[in-house]
């Protein structure tokens, strides 16, 4: 699966040596689900780097006709790929409601399409338990803990209720923090295992 996509594969298609963290880069988006007066789940969209999706085509051994396009076989792989989730793996999402961390379920309703020369992959993450939308405030952030992945959120969507992108806007420090990992080597890893959540963007949902 893409989701464990190895920093070797990624090296071999690179003409040149890779700096650390981020290596992945994705823009994000998420729709909030509604069943009547209740928030039941999450449509997650993540659109890859032009260079992943090409590490993508080699790692799964897609476009085995080589005229460049993926056909209906390639995408189903793609989409199983990004959704077949190890039991420990949250996906990289992250919901609170009132403040306090919500569940979420597995993936499901996984599809996958080209966007130019991008790979994109959208699925449905259900809440383990509904939540009444009546006072409702949430916050999504979608990021990778170890900051291997880094995620912008271009949009977000919300049919009954107020959905807000808040762009994540670094200080001085965090901007130094930043330039000292994309310094890092291709061994190193960052010191803070939860460095990720640190340059997440946040997308709130304000209910009356």
């Amino acid at each position: 699966m893409l989701r464990t996509i190895t920093l070797a594969s990624a090296l071999a298609l690179s003409a040149g040596p890779a700096l650390a963290h981020p290596h992945v880069f994705v823009d994000a988006s998420a729709g909030f689900v509604f069943d009547g007066d209740s928030l039941t789940g999450l449509r997650i969209t993540w659109l890859y780097d032009a260079f992943t999706t090409l590490v993508l085509y080699d790692q799964l051994d897609l476009d085995h006709d080589r005229d460049g396009k993926l056909d209906a076989q390639d995408l189903e792989r793609v989409a199983h790929g990004e959704t077949d989730w190890p039991p420990e793996y949250e996906g990289d999402t992250y919901l609170w409601v009132g403040g306090v961390k919500q569940p979420l379920g597995r993936p499901a309703n996984g599809v996958a399409r080209m966007v130019g020369d991008r790979v994109e992959v959208s699925f449905d993450l259900p809440l383990a338990e509904a939540r009444s939308t009546e006072g409702l405030r949430a916050s999504l952030k979608l990021y990778d803990p170890a900051y291997y992945y880094a995620y912008t959120v271009v949009g977000a969507a919300a049919d009954r209720c107020e959905a807000q992108v808040v762009p994540f806007q670094p200080n001085a420090a965090e901007r130094a923090l930043q330039e000292e990992l994309n310094a890092l080597s291709q061994e190193e890893m960052p010191e803070d295992p939860m460095i990720g959540a640190r340059f997440a963007d946040e997308i709130t949902l304000t209910c009356d």
